[in-house]
């Protein structure tokens, strides 16, 4: 098994290479999360055209990529991207994106959560790695945490099944225990 399936692969998108280092680093110091850093959108969505088996549990895609490629798209229209991308596998329910931007528009934050982001950080915070580090960990604890309700569920009703089954075959061995008790005698 290589590295990217046995640790959490995060998708960090951010044309500022001294801060993706930073923040790559400081996630990486984390020991079940690996980091794969990429400079624009358009290079993780083609990153992942190429490798369709590969799923990052949570992308951290920068708001305001200012890319050196023309007409590049922004993180807005990353996130567009990646919705249609996983609403076409029925996928959507595992899409993660924490949003980053330096910009502490309400209404830009707003207009991204409806449009699928799961989060977003100011990079301007005095907290904002230890709000990023909060925000990827509490999305892992709440994947954990469906990965668990639905073991759970589908152990009761396995249990529910059984329990039917040993309720049939009960009600069966009582009826010919009776049948037995009146038509042996």
């Amino acid at each position: 098994m290589n590295t990217l399936q046995e640790k959490k692969l995060i998708f960090l998108i951010e044309d500022n290479a001294d801060f993706a280092k930073v923040v790559k680093t400081g996630l990486e110091n984390q020991p079940d999360y690996t980091v794969m850093h990429f400079g624009t959108g358009e290079e993780m969505l083609d990153y992942l055209t190429k490798n369709p088996t590969i799923r990052p549990e949570i992308f951290i895609l920068d708001y305001e990529l200012a890319s050196v490629i023309a007409n590049a798209k922004n993180g807005e229209e990353i996130l567009k991207e990646l919705v249609v991308r996983y609403k076409q596998k029925n996928l959507l329910e595992e899409l993660k994106v924490i949003i980053l931007t330096g910009s502490g528009d309400i209404k830009i934050a707003i207009k991204l959560l409806k449009r699928g982001a799961t989060d977003f950080i100011l990079k301007s915070e005095d907290d904002f790695f230890e709000s990023v580090k909060d925000t990827v960990r509490k999305i892992f604890d709440v994947k954990k945490l469906k990965a668990d309700q639905k073991y759970y569920k589908d152990k009761a009703a396995d249990y529910k099944k059984r329990l039917i089954f040993v309720s049939i075959a009960l009600t069966l061995a009582i009826i010919g225990i009776l049948i037995y008790a009146v038509v042996g005698k």
